[in-house]
Order: structure tokens, then sequence, then C-alpha cells
């Protein structure tokens, strides 16, 4: 509990701007939740409203055909009775003029015979005319239901020239057979003018579709859109597929969302929908939302002024705190760099004698190492000339001492060169006399030293020179000793009877000369140091090889003396080593570039 105390009192600020946040966004989800369940009810409602509006039109667009059908039904019973539509042309005129005078809101009533002829009608300019190819007549003539037929709107060839909706029912013989049909003309102005009276928005409609794509009503509009197509309204598609149901999404080309319920009736087969725009149902709703926006800023300022004014009252206590803070951080820090400075005294002490421990040790142990490798070749000299001296020898015994002498002498010269050319190193005395030098030709003189060293040892030994390898610029002298040096060295640390290989051939922009042993390898962490003066893997009074542990040294710094690098690969002991020499080649040779011909 303390330490949640004392993270509320270091972040006071960020406590009340957090505090303050929380609240604001507690209250903004609050309003979302609110205006979404607002907007949803005002959609579900819609959708209501106009299922109901589609009811109560399905209703009236019913009950709006049914005097023109019971019209048509009564003419059915007369065609019955006096013949059909083959009947003479009294029998008919005698009911079809007053049958139309007693229906205001019919323009024409027509008979055709089963071949869609005309052969009476209340309209006499009309009469022989074919009417085979209409919707009504094709409907009544390929079914034996007894329906009311709904055909789309045409135009009438009376004086007005309006549209007009033609409705039929079918006549039968005797045998219930097909015999023609009975067609009475509606004319629609008396219904667009009540369905106009209903309100649906100003981008809402009420449309009555006919089941063969056309418009017979939809309003409010400015002109009739009676037997406009309406194929692209999806509502067509779902009344024919469902039935009934409510339709939520686009309607034409404009981006506006629709709310549509429609509804298929029957008896005539017609399709009512009302279509409600979203954008005025949700009226209501963008003004609560703007009411909501409006509060929640006046909130959010309101809270605003709060927070500065605690950030005030707080900003002064916290400026007293730092300041105390302040003093008792630059105690500390002086503190702090006092005892730095006493641990970086003392590690410096330490890491000095450390050094000086070092240096002490590889001083005794150079001073051991080479006075054993003077004192060897020195005692057998030493030995020898004593043994010529005392007394008379063979004529063999004398030149087989004659050769020790010189071959321990010339091991002496071997020590005191080694150690005069790492002086020279060190002192930065040795120089390179540069010409130009062939490799191969060097590493082959190197190799003709080092034969009787090889043979006493029975190493085998494999040569690769690469015969394009170009001239490099040299000491040929010093090259000689790099090379001498290096298989001097895998000479010393490869068992009788074991291998060395040595490679060279060019490597991009250098010369690279490889000397590769089956010796006893490099351990490790002694790889790093390989080519350190006076480092050897095996130290000591009890070594398993001789030598200052030079050699490899004077190789690496006459290799840089040259431009060029050195290194050392081992897998660990046990499994030989390769040392590779790379030499720069002068500016002007051309590297090789695959598919140039160079």
């Amino acid at each position: 509990m303390s330490r949640l105390a004392d993270a509320i009192r270091r972040h006071q600020k960020l406590n009340i701007l957090a505090f303050t946040l929380t609240v604001l966004v507690a209250v903004a989800a609050l309003e979302i939740v609110d205006l979404w369940w607002r907007r949803d009810n005002a959609l579900k409602n819609a959708e209501t409203r106009a299922t109901n509006l589609t009811v109560v039109l399905a209703e009236y667009v019913r009950g709006s055909f049914a005097s023109a059908d019971a019209a048509l039904r009564q003419l059915q019973v007369h065609g019955n009775r006096i013949g059909g539509s083959s009947a003479a042309k009294e029998d008919w005129d005698s009911i079809l003029e007053p049958t139309r005078a007693a229906l205001p809101e019919i323009g024409s009533i027509s008979v055709t015979d089963k071949q869609g002829t005309i052969t009476h009608s209340t309209l006499a300019a009309i009469v022989g005319e074919s009417r085979g190819d209409n919707y009504v007549f094709k409907r009544l003539s390929t079914t034996t239901i007894n329906e009311l037929v709904v055909d789309r709107p045409y135009v009438s060839r009376r004086a007005n020239r309006q549209y007009t909706i033609p409705v039929g029912r079918r006549l039968t013989n005797d045998g219930g057979g097909f015999d023609g049909t009975v067609v009475a003309t509606i004319i629609p102005e008396g219904y667009r003018a009540f369905i106009r009276s209903i309100g649906v928005g100003p981008d809402g409609n009420i449309a009555v579709l006919h089941p063969d794509g056309v418009v017979l009503f939809r309003e409010p509009s400015v002109e009739d859109p009676i037997n406009q197509p309406a194929q692209e309204n999806p509502v067509l598609g779902l009344a024919t597929q469902h039935g009934e149901g409510v339709y939520h999404g686009r309607i034409g080309p404009e981006d506006r969302y629709y709310i549509s319920a429609y509804r298929t009736i029957m008896g005539p087969s017609l399709i009512v929908a009302v279509t409600l725009s979203e954008h005025d149902v949700l009226a209501d709703w963008r003004r609560q939302r703007r009411v909501s926006a409006a509060a929640f800023g006046t909130l959010t300022v309101t809270l605003a002024l709060m927070v500065a004014a605690l950030f005030r009252v707080v900003g002064a206590r916290e400026r007293v705190e730092r300041e105390l803070a302040d003093v008792q951080r630059q105690e500390a820090e002086r503190l702090r760099v006092a005892n730095e400075q006493l641990a970086a005294a003392l590690e410096r002490e330490q890491h000095a004698r450390h050094e000086v421990e070092t240096a002490s040790y590889m001083k005794d142990e150079f001073l051991m190492t080479i006075s054993h490798e003077l004192r060897t070749p020195l005692t057998a000299i030493y030995g020898w000339a004593r043994v010529l001296g005392i007394r008379k020898m063979k004529k063999e015994e004398q030149t087989r001492a004659i050769a020790a002498i010189e071959r321990n002498a010339h091991a002496q010269t071997r020590l005191i060169d080694d150690l005069l050319d790492v002086s020279r190193a060190i002192s930065g005395k040795l120089r390179l006399d540069l010409k130009p030098v062939n490799v191969p030709d060097v590493v082959r003189a190197a190799i003709e030293t080092v034969n009787p060293a090889m043979a006493a040892k029975s190493l085998r030994f494999d040569t690769t020179y690469d015969p394009g390898t170009p001239q490099v610029m040299a000491d040929p002298d010093r090259l000689q000793q790099i090379v001498w040096n290096l298989l001097s060295n895998a000479i010393k640390f490869t068992p009788d009877g074991g291998t060395i290989r040595l490679a060279v051939a060019r490597a991009g922009s250098n010369v690279e000369i490889a000397v590769t042993d089956s010796g006893s390898g490099i351990p490790a962490d002694f790889l790093p140091h390989v080519f350190e003066r006076f480092r050897q893997a095996d130290t000591g009074t009890r070594r398993r090889y001789g030598g200052l542990g030079l050699g490899l040294a004077i190789v690496r710094h006459l290799v840089e003396l040259h431009g060029g690098t050195v290194s050392a690969e081992s897998v660990g002991e046990g499994h030989g080593a390769t040392f590779r020499v790379r030499l720069p080649l002068p500016v002007a040779v051309p590297i090789p570039v695959p598919g140039s011909g160079l």
C-alpha cells in the first residue's frame, strides 16, 4: 500500500489527467451507446411504419380495383349467357355502355375473341384491332385460373391522351374452355391523389409496380412516372422471390440508403412498396447527436478548466519538492563521484599491478626460454671444440664434429637474427627493398632450405602453384623469410609421417600463400595470441617444442610492412592448422571479371 501511495504522490498530474480522461471516455462511451440505441430504434420504427403502410396500401389497391373487378365478373356471366365473345353486337352493347357509365374511373370496356381480336368495345374506333400481344391476353389465354389480371399502362386514344391501366378476366365457353377476354381500362389519376396525400418524407415514395417490370404509381412525383421501367429497383426482384419483406440499402445510382417495405398482392397481381429515406428517418437522431456533441464539448471544456486549476496547485507543490530533491541529489552526486573516483583509482592500481606482474612473468619466462635456447647450441659447440682440442680424431670424426659445430652455430645465428629482427621491428628500423617478385620462385627457394628438415621427419609435402599468379612488389629476402618461418613452424608441430601442403594462388586483388599442416593444431583460447611476441601454447621448463616464440611475430610484422595480412585457422588441438598470407597486387594489375575475357 505504501508503494501505491508513493506512486500516486509522485504522479499527481498524471493521475488527475488519467481520472479526467477516464470520466470523458466513460461519458463518451455512454453517449455513443445511447446514440447507437436511438439510431437503431429509429430505423426499426421506420421499418415498422413502412411495413404497416404497405399493408394499408395493399388493401387500398385491392379495394380500388374491386369495383372494376365486380363489373368484369358481371360481364363474364353475361358473356356466358349470350354466347361469349362471338355474340351479336346488340347483345354486348346493351350492357357494356351502361357498365362503363356507372363507373367513372373506367375509361373503356372491350371484349376480345380467343385469337385476341377486339370484337366489341365502348370505344368503337378500336374494334377489330388485335390485342394478342398484350400481357392480359397472354396471361389469361394460358391459365385456367379465373383471376383478375392487370396489364402494363398504355396511352388512351381519347382526346386527353392520358395513361390508362387495363384489367381483365377470361371468358369461357360452355365446356369451360378459353373463349376470349373482357378488359376494362382504369384511369389512375384518382388513385394518385390519394397516394400523394400519405406522408413519407421529402425523399420517400410509395410505388405500385407491375410484375412485368413497370411503374403503375410512384408518388410523390413532379411528373407522372407511370409506365417507367422498374427492373433496376431491387424491390421488384425481392418481391418476386419472397412476396413480402423489408429491404435496407441503395436504390438506383444514388449513394443514399433507403428502407423499403414491400408486399405482393394477389387479385390483381401487383407489388406495393413504401420507401423511406434513411436520411429523413434519422433527421431527429442527427439533431440529438448534435446536442450530445455540444454537451460533451461543454463537459470537456469544464473539466479542462478544472484540470488546469489543479495543475497549477500541483505544479507549485512539485516545484518545492523538486528543489528539495535537487539539493539531495547534488549531495548524493558528490558522494557518488567521490566513490567512483576511489573505485577507479583502486581499479587502475590493480590493473597496473596486474600488468607489472604479467610483464615480470613474461620477462622471467623469456629469460628462461632464451637462456635455454642459447645454451643448447653453445654447449654443443663448446663440447665438440674441447674434444677437437684435447685429442686426435680420425678424419671422419673431425668432419662430423665440424659439421655439428657449424650446425649449432647456424642455429645460434638464427636465434640472434630473430632477436635482432624483433628489435628492429619494435624500434621501426626494419626496412624493405621492394622490387617486382615472382612469388612461386621465392617459395621454391624457401622450400629448398627446409627440405632436409622435412626429410628427417619423413613428412609428405604437397605444393600447388597457380600458373596465372602475377608478380607482387616485395622484398625477396624478407618474403623468403616469411615462407621459411611458416614452413619451419609447420615442420616443428607436425609429427613424423605427417603432411604439409603449400598453395600459391591469386585471391581477388591479392596473392595468397597458404601453408596447411596435419600437426598438433592450435587451442581455441590461444588462437587470438598466436602472432604475439614470446607467446607459445606450451610454456615453462617442460615445453615439448623449442624456439623463442618469435617466428610468427616476425611473419606478421613483415607481412604488414608489405601492406598484406596474415591469419591463422585451426579447428582445435590435434586437427592441424592453416596460415594464410595475402600480399596486395600492384594497382596496375587488373582483376579478372567473370565473362570479361581477362
